[in-house]
Parts: structure tokens; sequence; C-alpha cells
């Protein structure tokens, strides 16, 4: 990517002319390091993106708003307290660099106007979003340093702002550019980046492939080509606001529509998963949890296992108490089973039939044991089972289907908040398809496979699911369903929704759901079925 000062100053420019004059209606934190402002603007409403994240600080009116956490933090609540309410006055590239300034007029207890400003520095691992009063005083910011840790400024509340050292030219500054250009005989890209400011090193390389076909002098050729306007994104990593790449490009109208695509293809994902850490953390620790409980739970079993040793040797002693056996520490006794004489230990201070007492009320607590054990081994095992099915279906997760499993947690109690929200439960998001006159569901997850077997399938649809294996329930309705084409195409659904999406012969059972059974007590979209058929599908292979 190339986000220089040059492409800040062309995206200061369209969100000045899209948002000034707007009122700052509601700010929402997304996370630790990305904010959303919902800002009303000439009978427009805009959701503003910011971004200070190391790896991808960016700035764009995003056409979609995005899932916020249920607890607001700090800063957050700190940015609704200073700005929220506002009307924007400005929005402005800071010193020719990557920071964008936006002012802010805000009323005060004496219905006078404080100003404010929004100072957002998308400097990669620099980045920062600090708010500074009306004589650029530092009122708070993400990230405070002191001069110490910067060995340049200090960002601590109540500092006045200073901008990053910059010594480059600023890229307006015709005679400058002239002169120092016009001495350079053999031009490279690295004289450009470290002379004017504001240019990266992929413009740069552009720069000076293009001019040595120029009979302009360098500034007038470096006006004619930076003020060119066409934003274009390569890839999923590079864009620029102009095409400086040439070839493989998509073109957009708009840098925040640019900005929004690079989004969500690169960190939309990754920022709603920074937001959701106590799920996948959630669901891996109760994964070491309960595989650690089952190796404990098994040993325990392997110890009472001889349980029906002890009562055979409390029996053989029971047979032979009458008889006049050598005491020691060990008798010898006839094994009637086997007809093999063993070995006994024994507490020579007790009767043989005092020992035999004792082995019968070990064989009885070591029964009781065992039951106990196999219990909890069973219980145990249908926990992991489970939340192995949730770690598959987090490995293939889309946005909404994280948000749904995250609240499948809240509400078996897996996942606690401190403070209670109330939202309204959204339909599950499912995929739905049409074949050969048929529709076909598909969930990705408990609780779509729940929605779409139990609620939505009526007791005569098809019910389509990989044998033995983590997967998704498919569901298929219509009269064309029992159709060869129809069963081989859900059954490939089924697979590739599946565990075993990479095998190339995957089993998959089918049946009507009304022979499927839920099986009770057991969390997730588990079920039981005898009535079915099985289909063997590669997943990969084109159906004709």
């Amino acid at each position: 990517m190339a986000l220089d000062g040059m492409f800040i100053g062309k995206l200061a420019v369209e969100l000045k002319d899209k948002l000034v004059g707007g009122k700052i209606d509601q700010i929402d934190g997304l996370n630790k390091t990305d904010y959303l402002f919902k800002i009303r603007a000439n009978g427009s409403t805009y959701n503003l993106y910011m971004s200070v994240s190391y790896n991808n600080p960016t700035i764009f009116i995003s056409p979609k708003k995005f899932e916020k956490p249920l607890v607001a933090s700090s800063f957050t609540m700190f940015l609704r307290k200073y700005l929220e309410g506002g009307y924007i006055k400005d929005i402005y590239q800071y010193m020719n660099d990557r920071v964008i300034m936006i002012d802010i007029d805000l009323k005060n207890d004496f219905e006078g106007l404080e100003k404010r400003t929004i100072c957002l520095e998308l400097i990669g691992r620099f980045s920062n979003l600090l708010i500074l009063d009306g004589n650029f005083k530092i009122i708070e910011a993400i990230k405070q340093l002191s001069v110490l840790e910067t060995n340049s400024r200090g960002i601590m509340k109540g500092l006045k702002y200073e901008a990053l050292k910059n010594d480059k030219i600023s890229p307006d500054n015709k005679e400058e550019i002239n002169r120092i250009f016009s001495k350079i005989s053999n031009l490279d890209s690295k004289t450009i980046v470290d002379t004017i400011s504001g240019i990266s090193p992929s413009l740069a390389k552009y720069l000076i492939n293009s001019y040595k076909e120029s009979d302009l002098d360098f500034y007038s050729f470096f006006k004619s080509e930076t003020d060119k306007f066409s934003p274009v994104l390569r890839g999923e990593s590079d864009y620029y606001y102009f095409d400086i790449y040439g070839e493989n490009v998509t073109h957009f109208d708009t840098l925040s529509d640019l900005l929004f695509e690079y989004f969500i293809k690169n960190a939309e994902a990754k920022i709603l998963k920074d937001n959701n850490q106590e799920v996948y953390k959630c669901v891996s620790s109760n994964i070491k949890r309960l595989e650690k409980k089952l190796g404990k739970l098994k040993e325990e079993y392997e110890k009472d296992e001889n349980a029906d040793e002890l009562r055979l040797k409390g029996e053989l002693l029971l047979a032979n108490s009458n008889n006049d056996l050598p005491r020691g520490s060990t008798v010898k006794v006839l094994n009637y089973y086997t007809n093999d004489y063993i070995d006994i230990q024994i507490d020579p201070s007790k009767t043989i039939k005092e020992n035999s007492q004792q082995y019968y009320k070990k064989y009885r607590k070591a029964k009781v044991g065992i039951e106990y054990v196999e219990r909890e081994i069973d219980i145990a095992k249908n926990d992991l089972d489970y939340f192995k099915t949730i770690e598959y279906q987090l490995s293939k997760a889309s946005l909404k289907d994280l948000l749904e499993i995250r609240d499948e947690l809240i509400d078996n109690g897996f996942i606690h908040y401190k403070e209670k929200t109330f939202k309204k439960k959204q339909k599950p998001n499912y995929i739905k398809l049409n074949y050969s006159g048929c529709d076909i569901l598909i969930g990705k997850n408990n609780i779509q496979n729940e929605y779409i077997t139990h609620t939505v399938g009526k007791k005569d649809d098809l019910w389509f699911h990989v044998k033995d294996d983590h997967g998704s329930h498919v569901i298929v309705s219509g009269e064309n369903k029992y159709s060869e084409d129809v069963i081989r195409f859900a059954s490939k659904q089924a697979a590739i929704y599946s565990n075993a999406s990479n095998s190339s012969s995957v089993p998959v059972d089918y049946t009507e759901i009304k022979y499927l059974k839920k099986v009770p007590g057991k969390k997730g979209s588990f079920v039981t079925y005898k009535k079915y058929k099985t289909i063997y599908i590669d997943p990969k292979r084109e159906e004709k």
C-alpha cells in the first residue's frame, strides 16, 4: 500500500467536501484502535471510520456499520463526552505529512463555542489519535509518550502538540524543487523520497520511470502527474489515488470506496477477531481444560479398573475363612475359577474373614468410583466434542457467523459480561441457495444449524450432514429434492462445509427431518438418526 502524504492530502480534500458542516451524532469504539463516527451532513448520514492500528492506519467514509463491543472503553466514553454534538468546521492535512486534522466547534455549558481538534496521525506503528483544545494543547491521546520515549516530542496531557520533525521540501515549493533537481544529473527514487515531503517509494519509483520520457522541468512534470485522480487497487495490498501500477488494477470513484474495499479484504476480519478475542480464548481454554480433565479421569479409571480383582480376592478369602491358612503378609489360596493358586496380601493382625471384608469394602468403593468416573468421562467427552465443533466453526466463520457464535457462548454462560445488554435477536446468517428448483439451506454454526433444521425445515425436507465429523447441516426442500443431481449437489455442500472438505471421498448421510432426534442434554446442534442413506462425494470435483 502507499498511504503517503500525497494520498493523505487528496483524502483530506475528499472528506472535507463531504463532512464539513456536519454534526457528530454518535461515536462508537470498535476496539482499542478503531472508532466509528456517525455524522449528519448535507442531508445525509455518514459513518466516518478511523483506525490507528499499527498495520492498517486509515480513515474513510464507510458504507456500512460495524459490530461494536458490548461494553464501551474509557477512551470511547471520553470521545463521546468531548466530541459528540459538535459541528465539523474544517478538515485538512497538517504539514504535508500523514496527519489529518478535524476542527470541531462544540457548545459549552455557557452557550459559548469551544474549539476542539481531532488529530489523526497515520504513521504506521507510530499512528495515534489525539484530541486537542483551541490552543493545540493535548487533552487526551490513545498513546501517551514522554520525550524520553520518543527522543523528539512528548505526547502527554497538557503539552502543546508538535508535529513530527520534517525537514523535507513542501511538494508545492516550485522554486526550491526546480533548483535542487536541476542540479541532479542521475535522478533516482531515493533522492525524490528524501527531498520532497509526502512521497512514498512506490510513487517515487513511478515518477522516475515516467520522467525519462518527459521534456518538462521536474516540478511541472511532478505536478502534472500528482494532480491526477483515479483511485486504484491492485490485488489485495497495493493502492493509490491514481494509477501508478499500470496493469491488473480495479478503479474506484472515491478514495473512501477504495479504502473500504482494501479494509474489507485485509483488516475487517482481523479487527473483529481482535474485538472478540474472548470467543477464541474461551474455546481454546475450554478445549485445553477438557483434554487435561479427560487425561486425569482416564488415569483414575485405570486405577479403579481392578475392582473385579478386589472382589475376587475378597471372595476367595471368605471361601477360605474357616481353613487353617499359614499366617503372614500374604496367603496362597486356590482360584477355583482358573484352578490356579494366587497370592493375596493380607493384614496379619486381622482374621481372614476381616481381610475378606476389607477387600469387599475396597471393591465397593472402586465400583462407585468407576461409575462416577465413567459419568464424568461421558460429560467431558460431550463438552469437548461441543468445543471442538465450535473451534471448527470459528475456522470457517464469516463476521456475522462469529457474532452468532459469541452470542451462543454468552447464552450458555461460557462468556460473561459485567454489563447486561439487551440486543434484538437477528435472523441467523445461514446460506440459502436455489438449485434445480429446490431451496438449499446451509448452517455454518450451531445457531444456524438449529434454526434451519428445527425451525425452518419441514418434517419431510431432506437433511444432509458429513458422516462422523464436524460440519454444517444442509436442508433441501422442493418437489425435485429426491432427484440424483439435487442429492449430489446438496451432499457436495455438506462435504464442502465440513471438517473433511480436503478429502477426495467424503461420506455424507442424508435422511428426512422427521427421522432426526435431538440429543437430550447435549450442547450444540447434535442429533441422532437411524433411517438414512449414505453417499460418497468428492467436494473438489466439478459436477456435470
